[in-house]
């Protein structure tokens, strides 16, 4: 297979997956069928659709302008080929988020005592807990609200660390667009939009239907999909 029927072979594989999205008419161009598409959060449109739009004049000119079988008037050279083979993985294959995802979460139930939460923060250096109440989620502990409590009660001169409990920290460090869940089959680039749309988006806790009264599977911090 030369350069231009594995370019074609590709792109007619993403022109058959962009149709299916929204059930697109067969007459739909794919400069229309992105740009519709792309309203979707999770799919990664918007990287790759500038080289589609002009891939597809490419695939115009081999397809139109052919003058014999074996002859090409516009042959791909080696980048658009494997430009077009990397999009075509993309889109029809995206890496999952459950292939980042933290497994050996620590959920807390809302009567643990403070002192519980600590010893776990030194010891296991986890900076995210789960707290759930009567299988109910209430929301997420983090190290920080833990020091924001601690500056809210410095002043306090008998400080019982095991009569404080899990749903004192959340009462100061609770707050609801913190969280976000997703399932496991969603993408690692709808997470990723997600952290860069939302600067106080803390973790995305992975549940099997992708809801707060899932399954907790596991978490997702912005370190596990950027790093550093």
């Amino acid at each position: 297979m030369n350069r231009a029927d594995t370019f074609l072979a590709s792109f007619n594989k993403i022109e058959k997956w962009l149709r299916k999205q929204l059930n697109f008419p067969n007459n739909m161009g794919v400069t229309e069928m992105l740009r519709r598409v792309k309203k979707q959060s999770d799919l990664p449109i918007r990287e790759i659709e500038y080289d589609l739009i002009e891939f597809s004049q490419l695939r115009n000119a081999i397809v139109h302008n052919r003058i014999e079988t074996d002859f090409i008037i516009a042959e791909p050279n080696e980048w658009a080929v494997n430009r077009i083979l990397e999009i075509e993985n993309k889109l029809l294959h995206p890496r999952l988020v459950e292939r980042v995802l933290k497994k050996n979460v620590k959920i807390f139930t809302a009567e643990v005592p403070l002192q519980e939460i600590l010893y776990i923060i030194v010891e296991k250096e986890y900076s995210q807990f789960p707290v759930y109440q009567n299988k109910k989620f209430r929301g997420l502990i983090t190290t920080r609200g833990v020091g924001m409590w601690f500056a809210k009660n410095a002043n306090s001169s008998l400080l019982d660390l095991n009569y404080y409990t899990a749903i004192d920290i959340l009462d100061i460090d609770n707050k609801s667009d913190a969280v976000y869940f997703l399932a496991p089959t969603d993408t690692e680039y709808k997470a990723k939009e997600l952290f860069k749309n939302n600067p106080r988006l803390e973790a995305i806790l992975i549940t099997e239907n992708g809801r707060n009264n899932g399954k907790l599977i596991g978490i997702v911090s912005p370190k596990d999909l950027f790093g550093e």
